[in-house]
C-alpha cells in the first residue's frame, strides 16, 4: 500500500509540474507560484475540515519549516533555470531531491532490502536520463550547478521534515505548510507587483496548485508506514509524468536517453513496489 501510494503521489506531482510549467510560460514566476499556493492552501483547508487531525506543535512546527524549505527549494530551482542550463539544472535538482530522503531514512533506520536497494540505485540513473541529463558536466558554470543542487537539497528537505509529523496529524502539516510559503510568496508580490495572469493561465495554475497538494497529501499519507528511504525515492520518479505529459499534450519528441530513463523508471518503480 505505502509503495502504491507515492507511485500515486509521483505521478500526480508530474501533473502538477506540467501544469505548473505551462503556467510559467505565460505568466510571472511570482505570480503564478502564489497561485498555486493558494489554491493548494484552500485545498489544504477543506482536508484539515474532512481528514481532521492533531493541532500539537510538533505538526504545527514540522508543517511550517517544510513549507520554508520547498520554496526555497523552488526559488532556487527557478533561479537556476534562468542561469542554465536547463539539461543539467532540472536533473540534477530532482537527483538530490531523490537523495536526500533514501539517505535521510536509512540513517533514521530504514532497513530496504536487497532488491529494493537495487531499486533505489536505479532511481538516480533514470531521473537523470528522463530529465534529459547531460553528462557533460566540464565547463558548465560552476553557479546554476550549485543553484541545482540548492535547489534539490530544499525539494528532498521537505520530502524529510513532512515525514517527520506525528502520525495523528492528518492534514495539519500541510496546511502549515502551505500557510508559511503563501505568507512568504505575499510579501514578495507586495514587493515586485507582478502583472496577474490571464484568466485562463490563472485556471491552470489553481489546477496544479490542488494537484500539488494532493501529491503532498498522498505522500504523508505513504510515509505513515512506509520506510522513507522507498518512499522518497519512489515519489521522486515524478519527472517521468511531466516528460510524457510533454510527449502527449505539447508534441515534443523522446530522444534515446529519456527513453532509456522511463524504461528504468518503470524498472525501478516495479523493484521498489
Amino acid at each position: 500500500m505505502p509503495a502504491l501510494l507515492a507511485i500515486a503521489a509521483a505521478f500526480t506531482f508530474g501533473v502538477a509540474d506540467f501544469l505548473g510549467g505551462l503556467s510559467t510560460r505565460k505568466a510571472a514566476v511570482v505570480a503564478v507560484t502564489l497561485i498555486t499556493n493558494l489554491a493548494g492552501a484552500a485545498l489544504a483547508v477543506l482536508l484539515v475540515v474532512v481528514v481532521d487531525g492533531a493541532w500539537t506543535v510538533q505538526a504545527v512546527a514540522w508543517g511550517a519549516v517544510a513549507g520554508l524549505a520547498g520554496l526555497v527549494g523552488l526559488l532556487l530551482l527557478y533561479q537556476g533555470l534562468s542561469e542554465g542550463p536547463n539539461r543539467l539544472v532540472s536533473p540534477l535538482s530532482a537527483v538530490v531531491a531523490a537523495a536526500v530522503p533514501v539517505i535521510v531514512g536509512v540513517a533514521l533506520g530504514d532497513r530496504p532490502g536487497a532488491i529494493a536497494i537495487v531499486g533505489i540505485c536505479v532511481v538516480p540513473i533514470a531521473v537523470w536520463l528522463v530529465a534529459g541529463g547531460d553528462i557533460a558536466l566540464a565547463g558548465a558554470s560552476t553557479r546554476p550547478l550549485a543553484l541545482g543542487v540548492g535547489a534539490g537539497l530544499g525539494f528532498g528537505t521537505f520530502f524529510v521534515l513532512l515525514a517527520q509529523t506525528p502520525d495523528d496529524a492528518g492534514a495539519v502539516p500541510l496546511l502549515m505548510a502551505r500557510a508559511t510559503s503563501v505568507a512568504v510568496l505575499i510579501a514578495a508580490s507586495v514587493a515586485t507587483r507582478p502583472a496577474m495572469p490571464a484568466p485562463s493561465t490563472a485556471g491552470v495554475a489553481v489546477a496544479a496548485g490542488a494537484l500539488d497538494m494532493i501529491a503532498n497529501g498522498l505522500f504523508l499519507w505513504s510515509t505513515l508506514d512506509g520506510d522513507l528511504a522507498i518512499v522518497g525515492a519512489l515519489v521522486s520518479l515524478f519527472p517521468a509524468t511531466t516528460v510524457l505529459l510533454a510527449v502527449a499534450v505539447l508534441g515534443e519528441r523522446l530522444d534515446r536517453k529519456q527513453t532509456v530513463g522511463l524504461a528504468l523508471a518503470v524498472t525501478a518503480a516495479a523493484l521498489l513496489s
